[in-house]
């Protein structure tokens, strides 16, 4: 087993979750909300971002499309990502 931050693919390591058998409704509904509510803060972020800068002619749907991030963009993705889930670890503790 590789180190922690060894594989720059998963350098965090997150908690883990109990079984969803050990969890509460409650729990599982807090953890769809949290979901619920980052997915279309998300969406209408996206959307306004991609609305405004095709008017400007600034950016296309085909450049997003074909954008690959830098490796230090994959790092904040992956950094924020794992706040994510560990937050969802944490509805769930």
């Amino acid at each position: 087993m590789a180190a922690i931050g060894a594989d720059p693919a998963r350098p965090y390591k997150l908690p883990r979750p109990r079984q969803i058998e050990d969890l509460s409704s409650d729990q599982l509904v807090a953890v769809i909300w949290r979901l619920a509510m980052e997915i279309c803060v998300l969406r209408d972020r996206i959307s306004t971002h991609e609305e405004l800068l095709g008017g400007k002619g600034a950016l296309s749907r085909q450049a997003i499309e074909n954008h690959r991030p830098t490796k230090e963009e994959a790092a904040g993705r992956l950094k924020a990502r794992a706040e994510l889930i560990e937050s969802i670890i944490n509805d769930l503790s």
